[in-house]
């Protein structure tokens, strides 16, 4: 039986905003790779293809990494891979205007989405999950998961290693919510 589980690939810069993407995406049963800034994803989709592997079904690409230019990968992806679709993320960002919006659907994108507010950090994950999940062909939601994932994530921050240090402030998000 054929693996029916939605694979995205996340080109993220290592931060919180990354950390939460990964741990949301994974609590709703989605496979996540997430891939470094520096990934030419040209030589990697030729190599999937000839191994006979599955792309990724989404591509999750944070706007703001300066190794990449995520209009070209959309125009690429539209291109040569419209089976692949793109989710920009700008991760400096609040808000997205309807023009910006619009700009990046033009040039490809499913989707240009803000980065997760500390202060709206629930119902910012509810959102953004559900409109994956809605371009991934999922239907359903699961809620607990999503929790139970937003708390783990808070965890992780306040790793006594310290080798998660870029989560430190979530576990105090999550609990003033």
């Amino acid at each position: 039986m054929a693996d029916t589980r939605k694979l995205v690939l996340m080109i993220q810069p290592m931060s919180r905003q990354g950390a939460l993407w990964q741990a949301i995406l994974r609590s709703q049963g989605i496979a996540v790779i997430w891939e470094h800034p520096d990934v030419n994803l040209s030589d990697s989709f030729k190599h999937l293809k000839s191994a006979k592997v599955a792309l990724p079904d989404l591509l999750l690409i944070d706007t703001r990494i300066q190794t990449l230019n995520a209009y070209s990968v959309c125009r690429w992806c539209r291109d040569h891979y419209p089976e692949v679709q793109v989710v920009l993320v700008n991760g400096a960002q609040k808000e997205i205007t309807p023009s910006e919006r619009e700009w990046a659907i033009f040039q490809g994108a499913s989707d240009l989405l803000p980065r997760f507010q500390r202060d709206r950090l629930v119902s910012g994950a509810v959102a953004r999950v559900k409109r994956l999940l809605e371009l991934l062909g999922h239907s359903h939601l699961d809620s607990g998961a999503l929790v139970n994932a937003l708390i783990g994530a808070s965890r992780e921050q306040r790793s006594p290693d310290g080798a998660e240090h870029y989560r430190k402030d979530s576990h105090k998000q999550i609990m003033d919510l």
